[in-house]
């Protein structure tokens, strides 16, 4: 059971995103807006697992290929990645109250686009990194709207600020290190393989 969850993971939170955007639909009007916002931001965050995974793929194949990493196993990397993905942005769906859980997955939206776009010139690509699309054109929109929402409504204090950035960076560092160091690399020799695929031999 546990393996064929593992092996088909994507299908699995393909289901989840459908529940989710059933429940969405079936329950617009009566959500706030910040719930609102993380349903569409979790729907996005599956089509965006499934550009980079599937159609048409090939995240994994550029980090390889790019930055000297070769992950263990293709379904290791994709369940910590879901997993992350659940505790960042599905868990908050419950939590309609707590504003900086939901604001810690816009964050990850702000982040994707700029990464996806980076890539494009760390990786010397032509125009599209695997996961572009989904991160710009419906990722990115989201999280600037609940921004503007939040700033707008003053609904974060700066501690509340600070604790949503942390709530993703450490997250998001976590599930780095464990697909990493489950591959036999060592976290800061991948770091500083990013540092120089970026900025040349300034790293």
């Amino acid at each position: 059971m546990i393996r064929s969850i593992v092996k088909h993971n994507l299908y699995v939170m393909a289901a989840l995103g459908v529940a989710v955007a059933i429940f969405l639909a079936l329950n617009w009007a009566s959500m706030p807006v910040l719930q609102r916002l993380g349903c569409l931001f979790f729907i996005g965050l599956v089509m965006h697992l499934w550009e980079e995974g599937r159609f048409p793929g090939g995240f994994v194949e550029m980090i390889t290929e790019h930055l000297h990493f070769t992950a263990s196993s293709r379904e290791f990397g994709e369940i910590v990645t879901a997993a992350y993905v659940l505790i960042l942005a599905f868990v908050p769906l419950f939590f309609p109250r707590v504003p900086f859980l939901t604001m810690s997955a816009m964050m990850l939206g702000i982040m994707e686009a700029i990464m996806h776009t980076a890539m494009i010139r760390m990786f010397r690509l032509r125009y599209y990194s695997p996961g572009l699309v989904t991160a710009v054109l419906v990722l990115f929109p989201i999280s600037l709207y609940a921004f503007v929402y939040v700033i707008r409504e003053n609904l974060l204090s700066p501690v509340s600020w600070l604790f949503a950035f942390l709530y993703m960076l450490f997250g998001l560092a976590i599930a780095q290190q464990i697909v990493i160091r489950g591959s036999g690399m060592k976290y800061m020799d991948f770091l500083r393989t990013v540092r120089t695929a970026l900025f040349g031999g300034r790293a």
